[in-house]
Formats: structure tokens, sequence, C-alpha cells
């Protein structure tokens, strides 16, 4: 379905919980100055109440934190301050062909390479955790004309704790892919790497949804007993505990039963160029980028759960 501009304003008594000037951080009790979505958005979902209604007037630092690290051995580029500017109501996150020294990355406690490519990451504060809810944004990738190669996001992510959990949902744009998304759940117990979490399953899925570089709204429920995604208001992928409880037989080379993720976490937008060897597999054959690139953010809307409500809000 072809996401449609519209701008759709009604009344609302409006509490705000927390603010500065231009601020996002608020509380609403109905539908107000709808943001641009699709026909039929309200805003209003049974059992959930908008916590934030992020318009990206501008760079919310209470809210909002910059990366500074890199997507593993699998990038090509480095998260960078350039790689995320807010203007004009939008959240770009941008990928240049430029050198990046080596140096300390406080994402990763250690020091980076060097890198030929920057690029950015905005994920929400470490003091404002989430866990339970639905997290919504408008966003489009880049045109497929100019951009081939590369992997733009929203998910949620923590790995930590005793033991060590891998706990993420994703919904992911891929250039090698211009008209789909992927929707994934990945989770693993004490691993650091990625092709470690097989173990518990690959639960990933490339959902057809009609073009990509187009402005479409993306939504993750997540709940307690199942995982929701949305494209356009439209249910694309549900995964209940039940589908991952590894029995009567498990799904390839799934040894451990999969739980739906429990922990409080972060939520995080990234922009990045896949290495040379995983491009043809994962991101996209980067042969016809042109740089500088853009993945565009419109809004962020959070909506906590109203059986779980957030505990650091």
């Amino acid at each position: 379905m072809s996401a449609i501009k519209q701008i759709v304003n009604l009344p609302l008594f409006l509490l705000v919980l927390s603010s500065c000037t231009g601020g996002s951080l608020t509380r609403h009790t109905d539908g107000e100055n709808l943001p641009v979505a699709y026909v039929g958005f309200t805003g209003q979902y049974n059992g959930f109440s908008l916590v934030l209604d992020e318009r990206f007037d501008f760079l919310n630092q209470d809210i909002w934190e910059i990366g500074d690290g890199a997507v593993g051995g699998e990038a090509a580029c480095r998260f960078q301050p350039q790689g995320v500017q807010v203007n004009n109501g939008l959240l770009n996150l941008i990928i240049r062909e430029e050198p990046i020294a080596a140096g300390w990355s406080d994402d990763h406690n250690m020091d980076k390479s060097t890198y030929e490519f920057s690029c950015g990451e905005l994920r929400s504060v470490d003091n404002k955790r989430i866990k339970y809810g639905r997290f919504e944004t408008r966003m489009k990738a880049p045109n497929r004309e100019t951009a081939s190669g590369y992997i733009s996001s929203l998910f949620t992510y923590t790995n930590e704790g005793t033991p060590r959990e891998w706990e993420e949902i994703d919904v992911e744009l891929e250039g090698g892919r211009p008209d789909k998304f992927q929707a994934n759940l990945i989770y693993g117990n004490d691993v650091w790497a990625w092709w470690a979490t097989r173990q518990w399953g690959a639960w990933e899925d490339k959902i057809e949804i009609a073009p990509a570089d187009e402005w479409r709204v993306y939504a993750i429920e997540w709940l307690p007993t199942v995982i929701n995604w949305y494209v356009d208001g439209e249910l694309t992928k549900s995964l209940k505990a039940t589908d991952l409880d590894c029995k009567p037989s498990c799904v390839g080379n799934q040894v451990y039963a999969t739980p739906i993720p429990d922990n409080l976490t972060q939520l995080m937008m990234n922009f990045w160029i896949p290495k040379d060897h995983i491009q043809n597999n994962f991101g996209g054959n980067k042969e016809r980028n042109r740089y500088p690139m853009y993945a565009q953010y419109d809004w962020i809307r959070f909506y906590e759960l109203d059986s779980e409500p957030f505990t650091q809000w």
C-alpha cells in the first residue's frame, strides 16, 4: 500500500511530563496534531499509551545519543557525529566517503581501526530504557538509482546481564532488496558474535512491501508473548512465544528455544554499508552507491504497554 501524505488535526487534552524548548517528550490522552502518516492513521492503539512523540525539531539530548562504534566486522564504515543531522523536521543518517582515523570508541570500549567511510547511528539514552510497547517511525531509504548497497534500520538492542543475553528486534531495509524489509528477532545467551546466535534460530523474514525508498511507517509491537511487525498499519509478521520454543523440533540450525525478549533495552537507528565479502548476501552490492547517501526519519513515536508501563520515563 502506498504511503499517502496527510496531516490530521484533532482536539486533545495534552499533559506535558517533561520538555524543553520545542521539546518532544510528552504524554497524550488522545490523538492531537498527528504526524504525516498513512490513510487511516489515528495514533491510538488499544492497550497502549503514547509516551514519546518525536518530530525532530531539534536533537533532544535528554532522549537521544549518537553512536561512535561500528557494526561488528560486517561494516565498511564507522559511526561518527557528522553521520547524524537533524534539520527541517527530519533526522538524516548519512554515509560519506571520507577517511576516518583510528581511535577510541566509547561504545565498544576499545580502539577502532581506520575506515574509508563515515556513517550514522542514533539511539535512546541509557537512562530511558524501554521494555514492551509499540515503536513506530516514518522512514525512507535512499533512492535505489544511487544507492544499491546499505542497511538502514529501526531496532531494539541489548547485550548484557548475567548471564549475558543478546536481545534484538529489527526492522531492516537493504539496498539489495529495495522492495522488501527484513523483520528479525535475534537472541543469544553468553555470545558476542552474530553467527553464534544462530543456535537460537534464524528468526528473519524478508517481506515484500513495495518501494522501501518511498516514505513508509514501520512499527514494532513488542508484547510479553508476541512480537508483531507492521508496515503502513498492516500486520506483516507475527512471532508468538509458542513459535520459538523448539518443540517438537527445531528450525534450521536452531538448537535452543528462543524466548520473547524481556529485558530493558534501547531503541536504535543506524545506516551503514557492508564490507565487500558480505555485500552480495546482505545489504547489497555497493557498485551504484553515490555518496553522500541519506536515510531519513520523519518522526518516531513510543507507546508503552498499559499493563507494563515504562519504569525509566
